[in-house]
């Protein structure tokens, strides 16, 4: 999540995820060079992390890598080193030698005391959003706190102070040198009044500005438009709404993005409010909306709710997170392997079906099933795969 908005003009943060990303290569193709690593971490007696790849899909798999990385720091560049200094293969040795120059940058350290902490906040929201039994209210709070928290990083200079310090005491463990500011000059015949130019002298001033600043920036764009006002008013007000404590604004902002009537729809909640049947819904949870269409389904309460039943109806086709649609693109690369190419759409259809629904599968009674197959006609009791 929001990973993808950190862009090519922001070299820094940029190159450093493609760093990660050689670095589990390299480690994990091969068994020989996963088999040194824990080896040092077995002389070292150090604690090893699992090493994660990059995830296009997954969010939370660049907090993992960058965590693993943050861990092993000291292990994989002996690990590295190692393997370059027994290997015979002369590609190999190249790019151990890259990863270290690489690895021992005062940019990698930079970039990954920063991104640690910001990609666990987001990891953590994440995670939460992709639950099955959300809670529209918690997301919509979660959302909201994600956005203060980043801003929060961007605001304050103690959280950069923090990773800054922290990078050096890195750089200092390891002898990475720490670069100069490049000075900058501007010819008077482009500026005659450069004294009023501000000149970035220091390299803490140089990271917080070009680096820094330019991730929390991006981020907190890309979260504005993922999860805009708009919809997180959306949101809160259906939550408020299956709790049927919907306030004046709610209705307002529930009128105008469901066309429904707000005057009926007050008279709803009310008649829902003082309804005597105890088997209704209770939660703000996307599971009670599910239970509030099952409930209005039964004795035509439809019709009598038809703007409550509308609301919850065109809701349900306005996902909180897209993890349903990525997690349908996962299991397709599952079900359609080489070996089921030639398949139908319809086989397929059902296979997908089935392997995305599995607690639905799981649920059926296979004594059913086999009863109705013997019951069926001679004939036609052959089953199309």
């Amino acid at each position: 999540m929001l990973v993808d908005s950190i862009g090519p003009r922001n070299k820094i943060a940029f190159n450093f995820f493609g760093i990660i990303q050689l670095i589990y290569s390299f480690i994990e193709g091969s068994c020989i060079r996963h088999a040194v690593l824990e080896k040092v971490s077995r002389d070292t007696n150090s604690k090893l992390v699992t090493l994660k790849s990059l995830s296009t899909t997954r969010w939370a798999c660049q907090s993992e890598a960058i965590a693993a990385i943050k861990s092993n720091y000291s292990i994989l560049l002996q690990a590295i080193e190692e393997i370059k200094n027994s290997t015979r293969n002369p590609e190999i040795k190249t790019k151990a030698k890259g990863l270290i120059i690489k690895m021992k940058s005062f940019k990698f350290i930079f970039a990954l005391n920063m991104l640690h902490p910001i990609l666990l906040s987001i990891a953590k929201v994440s995670s939460k959003l992709q639950t099955e039994k959300l809670e529209l209210l918690t997301a919509v709070d979660l959302i909201t706190g994600l956005k203060n928290t980043l801003s929060e990083f961007r605001s304050y200079d103690h959280d950069f102070d923090v990773i800054y310090d922290a990078t050096l005491k890195k750089c200092a463990e390891f002898n990475i040198d720490i670069p100069e500011v490049k000075k900058q000059k501007i010819s008077s015949r482009v500026d005659p009044n450069k004294e009023t130019q501000h000149f970035i002298e220091s390299k803490k001033e140089e990271m917080k500005y070009s680096c820094y600043f330019v991730t929390l920036d991006e981020m907190l764009s890309g979260l504005n438009s993922r999860f805009n006002q708009e919809t997180l008013s959306i949101i809160s007000a259906v939550g408020n709404l299956i709790n049927l404590t919907t306030s004046e604004d709610e209705y307002v902002c529930l009128s105008n993005t469901f066309d429904i009537n707000i005057d009926e729809l007050k008279s709803e909640i009310k008649l829902l409010n003082n309804f005597s049947n105890t088997e209704m819904p209770k939660g703000t949870s996307t599971v009670t909306i599910t239970q509030w269409l099952q409930w209005l389904s039964h004795s035509d309460r439809a019709d009598i709710f038809n703007n409550f039943n509308k609301t919850l109806q065109l809701f349900t086709t306005i996902p909180v997170t897209s993890c349903s649609c990525e997690r349908g693109f996962s299991k397709l690369n599952i079900v359609k392997s080489k070996l089921r190419a030639s398949m139908k759409q319809e086989r397929l259809d059902s296979l997908l079906f089935m392997s995305i629904e599995q607690e639905i599968c799981t649920k059926i009674d296979y004594g059913e099933i086999i009863e109705e197959f013997n019951t069926l006609v001679p004939g036609n009791r052959r089953l199309v795969l």
